[in-house]
């Protein structure tokens, strides 16, 4: 033990201490002074339950203190009491007591109270007269009270209650021990505890007769709508017991109610403590849970129901009820509040247009019109159809009726119109004779109609009768009409003679009329003249020009003037129809007096006019004829753009009528607008594709634009050319120009693309043939399309683009254009012994007619159609063919290898060898083989079936040619094959037999020119030879041929199979043999399996790698996912990638479910770093593994997955090995791409997680390269020799310094694309970038001048220099941007240097935030922290990778699309590649000295590109419009002339032209992007896309405006989009919301983020969102989200800036900005809003002081709308109304200023600088005056030069304010003693009733209106 004499010496020492740590004091303890602070008679007793009844609480109390009489009084938590005893007890007897007995289970506590100084005084103290405070201080210290000293005073309820403090306890207990009558008010003070915040009333409470029961009456469609759905009722009961309410719904009332009733027992302390407020909270609760649910009645009719009740039903749901009230005939909707608006609306709808529809049946009258006849109906109803509207128009065709319904004004209006016109309508009985009467009715009548009376403008019809015919016309065109008829039809009556009679009964006279009739026939004009024949005469009925004719000739023959007809030839049937129906040359006076009648002839392979004369006249008749027609002019004029044949088409029948008025006739065509699209087999080495578009805008690498010598961009196609790619394309020409060089005949060069979509523009000099056209313009068309081929090739492009060369202005003709093209293509392939890059050539032409002319050409050269796809409809946007996009990732030849029914090729001896599956029979080709006996009567087989095929003469033909010998070969006929012959050939006995035939057969077809021949599997049927020695002879007949022929005219050989089993033996034996599509020797062979890694194997030049891994952490396009049925696997490989993949890829399984065996399912790649993931059934055996990894494969060909990565497939619940599982996945690799003519998968991963299955797979993959060594070998050596190894190309590649334009790094490179984002580490100079930005990693001062900061200053210059000092010191980790000075850059980002990782990815992150914010798209890093930070490659590339994956975790398609991280010590490149090797594999090359520059590899955008983005401006300059040619005939061109001016005039009148200038064009959505595509090919309008900011939109005038309406409604959506992406952003810099389990937080979408800030910032309760097909609820009081399974996940919200919200709520007032942050709006006189701003201004301009009232003339009121000026304002004014939520802290007041300060304030707001100049009494701020008449004093709002004043009403934030006073810089203090507290908010000029407000924070006001006004 401690002597005690130590232990005090310790105790001193700690007293004599005044002060301790953490600010502890120590004293001695005083009991007998402790004890005097204690009250004796009061106590405090905690531990009693709430369920404790009160009577056994005094029980308890009274036992443990002898009964001594006590009150009780409960406190707020209801677990103590205070007892008040009413005399001294026994202290410690009854402490000692309480705490050691038990009370019913219960542990009760007991302390003293100590004595309190305080009272609580409560009455009416308000009418107390004279200072309250003073006079209670008074009567509270004086002996009349019983009172003393008093501390202090403080109201609790202004003169309702008051704490008054006295210096002495016991004071305070006398004054509570005694009743107060003070000032007439009787005061009750009461002991006021502090420590309780409560005040003893010295009282046991008791329990009034409280109400434990609260009835809310409830409709029975809400009481139902609870009750249907459990959570909701569930949610209710739970709610309602957290305050102690048991809830029940009473049915039996009416109307139905929902019953609370307290939980708590009678008499008990619980009850105690709740009686006051439970009946008030309780139902408060309630109503609270019942607001979430929106009842909303709409009174309908019976009928009006009737009609949508299916409809309205519909739209229930589980959120929403829908009933009908009959007793009150009205709609019940009961919903979920934030859905009731919206659902509303649509039962609105639905009642409208019902009621509307109900209210046009109820006043809709059916009026019945009759007619007489069928043709007056049609006639009427065409004359008044176009007038009638509104009015449901319709005829009954069979009684001759026209019905009209609709409302009775309007059918009777319509009514009006059909009687006016039946009014004004007449029928006119035609006086003609019976002949000529059924002549009528056996022609065409509607043919008149059409072309005699409507080409004439008269309407007109006819009425046939039983013995008549009627015109029915308008009066004013009936004699028109009947003049008309006369005109067309006539009759001519011959009477004969005595003599003449005789003649017709002759023999010759029936000769004459058999040929007469025969002549009609022929000119098919025998149903154009009746001739009738009697004793008496002859009658000829008809059209006049036919029986003018007729008519002549009987009269010559019967004069005996025997008529000679002579043909004078036309052009064109056209030709003819003009002759005939314009030019009427028998009435011409010369033709009369010859007695010529002319026939037109319009048949269509001789036109012609047959010219009748006598015999001794028709050579004058002839001539005369032709002088006529010799006049005859054409003009021919085509109309392709956008609407015109619409205008034409609809204006057809009056243009023709008004062109025959000038005396021409006008035909009208449609043009041919689209045509297919064909490709074409060159050597087995290039596709030639022909087919329609616009050169210019075709995708290709390479485009060729043909120019003359002189360079001029004047041909339609250069034009198109310089339209497209811009002036940059010029400069070559200009250059060449400049040197006074040119371009000759067959040279090219190659030019810049400018803003082309190619890489490459080749420049190609064309001749232009002429008189001095030689032989050699043909070489030099030739020279150019292999030069610009060359060209293409040495630039590495895969595909190029071409217009038919030399065509049109050049003056070549299609088919020599087409043989230039091939010889030049030819000539391009033996160029060189290497196979070409260059795989793709298109012939690309908008004219239709010309793109199959020269398809035509090709195939009259022998080339046979390889593939034929459907030019999109016309107007549609045509896809790039799948070879212009091949620069996307340029693989080499595929391997011999197709699906199913395709081609499979190989080339031997520059002969295309295809083996195919199919009939022979059906082929066409030149020569068909056929392997026939000896006698040439094979009846079965291949060859019966050719025999048959063929037919009866190629039987008859080989019949004749008799026996052949063993070997013969002889060539017959083709029959009905599709062949020119068949090759006999006598069936082989074996192998040798094949090549001694097929030679043979070859020499034959060679002496045909047979360029394509068909064979079948010679042998392998009766001949019993094995497929694969079949086709081994087969090829070496082949090329035992080719090798003895200097050159050959076979091109394709067809072997075509008819069994499935012996084309799978011969594709089988192609692809072990390795046969590839090839025509030069093998080289020197390249690395082969063998010289693989251990964990690698090459299938067809795919690489597969095995490795050891995570497969969720897999960065590949594609991840396979082995699963069950349901994919619902819990645990495994399966499970662990669907959890890791989240949330919305489970949904999205769910679509796909359930799987089938025999395919794969597809999903979204979620959070993985995948772009999509697929699903197949678990295997459980070898060959269902194999038929999985198949359909995995042909999935990832479908979707574009170059890479893909598969787990260890069936080894976990399909049991299978892992030799046997990678056995089987290599097994169905072989399988897939030995099927596939060329594949899109370029890299496979087999990932395994556990080592023992790493082994077996290992072990597997031995086995597999063992067995395949010798084919992998032979296999690998010539693909690699031929097309190099490209395996990593989708992901890695290295570039030569020209491949991208924002580098010039010529060192080595490694590039990984990581998401959307290429990442190039490349060693160089930094200051040589070209990038967008360059980061400078520097000190804090920004002027670090050594290193490559250093270096990056001194390249920059001066200006930047200077603009970084004056930026000023920055913090550690501060980012800044300057101008880039010197450099090729736009910007130069200046980052602190860090010298840790972390701190390098965090300032890196703010890097590409800061380039996310101004949009950058490239930006250059150096190697950070490796200089001064003396931080290793590997350290600060691992850090800079965490910064690119921190961002695009944030920021899914970040701007930044190019990121180059710059190195200028070549050996930390090694380390770089290791840490890019985690994110992509990685093979670095060294660059080459000279390298071309290589195909650039197009990648998206988008992290996962299901299609490509469509560029609008291609795609719609892509639409193709329907045509119209009109040819014209006339009499002269001026004539022409005329017409064409018509039609130019028409066209002009109804086509427009209307520009939309918009800088939201690019932020376009894909769907509203193809929506204007597809609008541009229905509406026929063209979409031009002239600019990033405008576009134009002509065609047809409505068509235009239809169109300009529909795209300003994307453009409004797309300013909306960027408005509230501005928000997003904002917002994000402000608030994060989060969701997390655990510890583990996520950040929210910046879209659902905003939404729950505006829903937070409404102070709603909750809110619900959808997301991937499910239903999250987000509490926003218990800040937690349910989905729709129940499962709960933690909400918060944090902010980021200091603010109270980051919802900047722009006023309703304002109007739309249209992306502006600036807009000034003029309000109108008559609105509410200037009304209400003149009267306020008005009311205050009265001055007090002098009591006068100056007249105002407002001229103008602008609301100024200023968005930045606003989010400060408002950002200020929330923190504001936090601070004092109780205050007023907005004012409007008013500021006068003058005109040139306006414009500043309008743009920055009110600023201290110009403001306040000339009022400082109070301050140094922003002066504002409560009334305007103070600001309308000359001083501060000074009048312009016309008299105009300028006064602001401005919005004020005045908060606390504090009294102003000169010279003040800022408002004072709020507390000098406690700086914390901040300072006031502005100064006032009096403190009690302030009048000028100073505001010293420029964002503590905002100019709302500005008033220009005058004083009169």
């Amino acid at each position: 033990m401690t002597p005690v004499s130590e232990s005090l010496a310790d105790a001193e020492k700690v007293l004599a201490k005044k002060e301790h740590q953490y600010g502890i004091s120590v004293q001695v303890y005083n009991e007998t002074a402790v004890e005097g602070k204690l009250d004796k008679r009061r106590f405090i007793l905690t531990g009693f339950n709430e369920t404790c009844k009160c009577d056994i609480v005094s029980l308890y109390i009274g036992s443990c203190s002898q009964g001594t009489e006590h009150v009780w009084e409960t406190l707020d938590d209801g677990e103590r009491v205070v007892v008040t005893f009413k005399q001294d007890i026994d202290i410690k007897s009854f402490l000692r007591k309480c705490l050691s007995k038990k009370f019913q289970g219960m542990e009760i506590g007991a302390c003293r109270l100590e004595l309190t100084d305080s009272v609580l005084v409560q009455g009416d103290m308000s009418q107390i007269k004279g200072g309250v405070e003073e006079a209670l201080n008074l009567y509270f210290s004086s002996r009349r009270s019983k009172g003393g000293a008093i501390r202090s005073q403080i109201w609790v309820t202004k003169g309702k209650s008051m704490v008054i403090t006295f210096e002495d306890c016991h004071v305070a207990h006398q004054v509570s021990e005694h009743k107060h009558h003070f000032g007439g008010v009787d005061l009750i003070a009461q002991l006021f505890y502090s420590s309780l915040q409560k005040a003893l009333t010295g009282q046991t409470a008791l329990l009034p007769d409280i109400p434990t029961k609260v009835i809310l009456p409830l409709s029975v469609e809400l009481l139902d709508f609870i009750n249907r759905d459990e959570t909701r009722k569930q949610e209710i009961t739970t709610v309602l017991l957290r305050v102690h309410a048991r809830v029940s719904f009473n049915m039996s009332t009416e109307p139905p109610q929902m019953e609370l009733d307290m939980t708590m027992e009678n008499e008990s302390l619980g009850m105690l403590r709740l009686f006051p407020t439970w009946e008030r909270k309780a139902r408060r609760e309630a109503l609270a849970l019942l607001e979430k649910y929106k009842e909303v009645q709409l009174p309908i009719e019976v009928e009006v129901w009737e009609r949508i009740e299916s409809g309205c039903l519909g739209l229930k749901s589980p959120g929403a009820s829908i009933s009908h009230r009959i007793t009150s005939a009205e709609i019940v909707v009961v919903c979920v509040q934030n859905e009731v608006k919206t659902l509303v609306e649509k039962i609105e709808q639905m009642v409208k247009n019902a009621s509307d529809e109900l209210e046009r049946e109820r006043n809709t009258v059916l009026r019945k019109i009759p007619l007489d006849s069928k043709e007056k109906l049609d006639f009427i109803c065409d004359l008044v159809s176009g007038k009638i509207v509104d009015v449901g128009f319709s005829k009954d065709e069979e009684s001759f009726i026209i019905c009209l319904k609709g409302l009775e004004n309007q059918v009777s209006t319509a009514e009006g119109a059909v009687k006016e016109a039946l009014g004004n309508v007449e029928a006119k009985l035609l006086d003609i004779s019976m002949p000529l009467m059924e002549f009528l009715k056996s022609v065409d009548l509607k043919k008149i109609e059409k072309n005699h009376f409507a080409q004439n403008n008269i309407s007109s019809v006819f009425l046939l009768g039983n013995d008549s015919i009627q015109i029915l016309a308008d009066r004013t065109d009936i004699q028109r009409a009947e003049d008309k008829l006369h005109e067309v039809i006539k009759e001519e009556v011959i009477k004969l003679t005595p003599d003449q009679t005789h003649v017709t009964k002759g023999e010759q006279w029936l000769q004459f009329f058999a040929g007469l009739e025969g002549e009609l026939k022929s000119t098919k004009n025998n149903h154009n003249v009746s001739i009738s024949v009697s004793q008496e005469k002859i009658g000829v009925c008809g059209f006049s020009n036919v029986v003018a004719d007729v008519s002549g000739k009987l009269r010559g023959y019967l004069d005996n003037k025997k008529p000679e007809t002579a043909d004078v030839p036309l052009k064109s049937v056209q030709e003819v129809q003009y002759v005939a129906s314009c030019m009427k040359l028998s009435e011409v006076p010369e033709m009369k007096a010859l007695g010529v009648t002319i026939l037109p002839c319009k048949t269509q392979g001789s036109p012609c006019l047959k010219i009748t004369a006598a015999s001794d006249k028709i050579k004058e008749a002839l001539d005369a004829v032709k002088q006529q027609v010799s006049t005859i002019t054409t003009e021919k004029y085509t109309y392709s753009e956008a609407g015109k044949s619409k205008v034409l088409e609809k204006n057809r029948v009056a243009l023709q009528a008004k062109a025959k008025e000038l005396g021409c006739k006008l035909y009208l065509s449609p043009l041919i607008t689209h045509c297919q699209e064909y490709s074409y087999d060159i050597e087995g080495c290039i596709t030639l594709t022909v087919g329609q578009g616009n050169i210019s805008q075709h995708a290709a690498d390479a485009l060729i634009c043909p120019l003359s010598s002189s360079l001029a961009f004047d041909t339609p196609i250069a034009k198109q050319f310089l339209q497209m790619g811009g002036p940059e394309i010029r400069k070559v020409c200009d250059k060449f120009l400049k040197e006074r060089q040119t371009l000759q005949a067959g040279d090219v060069a190659l030019s810049n693309p400018g803003t082309l979509g190619a890489k490459h523009l080749i420049y190609a000099g064309i001749p232009v043939l002429g008189k001095a056209s030689t032989p050699l313009n043909t070489v030099y068309l030739q020279s150019a399309v292999r030069d610009s081929l060359l060209g293409a090739e040495k630039k590495k492009c895969v595909s190029l683009g071409m217009p038919v060369m030399g065509y049109g202005t050049f003056g070549f003709s299609v088919k020599e254009s087409c043989v230039a093209v091939i010889k030049g293509i030819l000539d391009f392939i033996y160029a060189d012994q290497k196979s070409p890059q260059l795989r793709s050539i298109f012939v690309i032409d908008s004219d239709a007619k010309l793109v199959g002319e020269f398809q035509s050409a090709i195939e009259g050269k022998g080339y046979r159609r390889q593939q034929k796809t459907s030019k999109p409809a016309t107007g549609t946007t045509p896809t790039s063919p799948p070879a212009a996009n091949a620069s996307q990732s340029t693989p080499p030849p595929p391997p011999l290898a197709a699906k199913p029914g395709s081609d499979i090729k190989v080339i031997i001896g520059g002969v295309s060898v295809i083996l195919k599956k199919g009939d022979i029979t059906k082929e066409t080709v030149d020569v068909v083989v056929n392997s026939n006996n000896q006698n040439l009567n094979l009846n079965s087989g291949v060859s019966g079936a050719i025999l048959k095929a063929a037919g009866k003469s190629v039987e008859d033909e080989c019949k004749i040619i008799g026996m052949l010998k063993a070997d013969g070969v002889v060539l017959t006929c083709g029959g009905n094959l599709n062949c020119k012959n068949i090759a006999q050939m006598v069936g082989p006995k074996n192998s040798a037999d094949i090549i001694t035939s097929i030679e043979k057969v070859l020499q034959l077809c060679e002496s045909q020119n047979a360029a394509t021949v068909s064979m079948p599997t010679i042998g392998t049927g009766q001949g019993g030879i094995e497929p694969k020695d079949c086709i081994k002879a087969i090829l070496k007949g082949l090329e035992s041929h080719t090798s003895q022929m200097t050159s050959s005219s076979i091109k394709i050989i067809f072997i075509v199979a008819f069994e499935q089993k012996i084309f799978d033996s011969l594709r089988n034996y192609f692809n072990k043999s390795n046969l590839r599509p090839h025509k030069i020797k093998q080289a020197a062979s390249t690395p082969s399996q063998s010289s693989l890694p251990p964990n690698q194997v090459k299938i067809h030049g795919v690489r597969i790698e095995l490795r050891k891994g995570n497969i969720t952490q897999e960065t590949v396009r594609g991840i396979v996912n082995s699963t069950n049925a349901d994919i619902s696997l819990t645990g495994g490989v399966s499970a662990a990638i669907v959890k890791a993949a989240g949330s919305a890829v489970e949904q999205e399984c769910k679509t796909i479910c359930p799987l089938r065996a025999d395919a794969a399912g597809v999903t979204s790649g979620g959070a993985l770093q995948c772009d999509f993931i697929i699903h197949i059934l678990g295997p459980h055996s070898v060959a269902d593994a194999t038929q999985r990894v198949t359909k995995v494969l042909e999935c990832c060909e479908d979707k574009q997955i170059t890479t893909v990565s598969f787990p260890a497939v069936g080894t976990g619940g399909g049991g299978l090995s892992g030799t046997d599982s990678i056995g089987a996945i290599l097994q169905g690799i072989q399988d897939h791409l030995s099927l596939c003519s060329s594949t899109i998968i370029k890299l496979i991963y087999i990932v395994i997680y556990e080592d023992k299955i790493l082994q077996e797979f290992q072990l597997g993959l031995n086995q597999w390269k063992t067995s395949q060594m010798v084919e992998d070998n032979s296999d690998d050596d010539l693909e690699d020799d031929l097309y190099g190894d490209e395996d990593d190309s989708d992901m890695w590649n290295t570039n030569s310094e020209e491949e991208d334009d924002t580098s010039v790094q010529t060192g080595n490179t490694i590039e990984a694309i990581i998401g959307p984002v290429k990442v190039k580490v490349v060693c160089g100079d930094i200051t040589k970038e070209k990038t967008d930005a360059i980061v400078s990693s520097t000190n804090t001062s920004l002027d670090l001048n050594c290193g490559v900061s250093g270096a990056i200053l001194k390249a920059a210059g001066q200006t930047v220099v200077d603009e970084c000092k004056a930026l000023g010191t920055q913090p550690s980790d501060g980012v800044v941007m300057t101008k880039p000075g010197n450099l090729k850059t736009k910007h130069i980002i200046h980052m602190v240097g860090q010298t840790k990782e972390k701190e390098i990815t965090s300032s890196m992150l703010k890097v590409l935030k800061m380039c996310e914010d101004e949009k950058i798209q490239s930006v250059s890093f150096p190697a950070l922290g490796t200089g001064a930070g003396n931080l290793g490659a590997v350290q600060v590339g691992n850090a800079m990778m965490a910064a690119i994956a921190d961002l695009l975790i944030s920021i899914r398609t970040p701007s930044v699309t190019t990121i180059h991280i710059v190195i200028f010590q070549a050996k930390m490149i090694k380390d770089f590649e290791e840490v890019m090797k985690r994110f992509k594999k990685v093979i670095p090359k060294p660059a080459a000295q000279k390298l071309s520059k290589p195909a650039k590899t197009t990648r998206p955008t988008q992290p996962t590109p299901t299609k490509p983005a469509l560029f609008l401006a291609s795609a719609t300059a892509a639409v193709v419009f329907p045509g119209m040619e009109a040819v014209v005939y006339g009499p002269s061109p001026a004539s022409l002339t005329k017409v064409k001016k018509l039609l130019d005039e028409l066209i002009s009148e109804e086509c427009i032209s209307q520009d939309l200038l918009s800088s939201h064009l690019p932020l376009l959505l894909e769907a509203q992007k193809e929506a204007i595509v597809a609008l541009s090919q229905k509406n026929q309008v063209h979409v031009l896309v002239a600019s990033p900011d405008k576009m134009t939109i002509s065609g047809k005038k409505d068509d235009v405006l239809s169109a300009v309406l529909q795209i300003k409604d994307y453009l409004q959506g797309a300013r909306d989009r960027e408005s509230r992406e501005g928000e997003e952003k904002r917002l994000r810099e402000t608030v994060r919301w989060e969701a997390g389990e655990g510890e583990t937080w996520g950040e929210l979408d910046c879209s659902l983020s905003y939404d729950l800030e505006l829903a937070f910032h409404r102070k709603e309760k909750r809110f619900k969102y959808n997301h991937q097909g499910e239903t999250f609820t987000v509490d926003l009081k218990d800040m937690q989200q349910t989905n729709s399974k129940g499962t709960i996940t933690r909400v918060k919200r944090s902010l980021v800036a200091d603010s109270e919200t980051a919802v900047i709520q722009f006023p309703q007032s304002w109007t739309r900005m249209e992306g502006k942050d600036l807009e000034i709006v003029t309000l109108a006189p008559n609105s509410g809003e200037y009304q209400r701003i003149e009267n306020e201004f008005i009311a205050t301009s009265k001055d007090p002081n002098t009591n006068t009232q100056p007249t105002i003339q407002i001229v103008q009121i602008q609301r100024i709308q200023s968005k930045d000026q606003w989010q400060r304002y408002a950002v200020k004014k929330q923190a504001m109304d936090k601070k004092y939520p109780k205050n007023k802290n907005e004012l409007n007041l008013y500021h006068g200023t003058t005109k040139d300060i306006c414009q500043k304030i309008n743009t920055c707001g009110f600023n201290r600088s110009f403001c306040g100049r000339n009022a400082t009494a109070y301050g140094d701020g922003t002066y504002f005056a409560k009334e305007m008449w103070y600001s309308c004093n000359d001083a501060y709002s000074k009048p312009d030069a016309s008299g105009l004043k300028y006064m602001y009403r401005a919005r004020a934030l005045v908060g606390s304010p504090c009294l102003g006073v000169q010279g003040m810089k800022e408002p004072n203090l709020l507390n000098p003693a406690d700086l914390r507290l901040g300072l006031h908010d502005c100064a006032v000029n009096n403190l009690q009733n302030p009048f000028i407000y100073v505001v010293f924070c420029d964002a503590g006001a905002y100019p709302d209106y500005l008033i220009s006004f005058k004083t009169i």
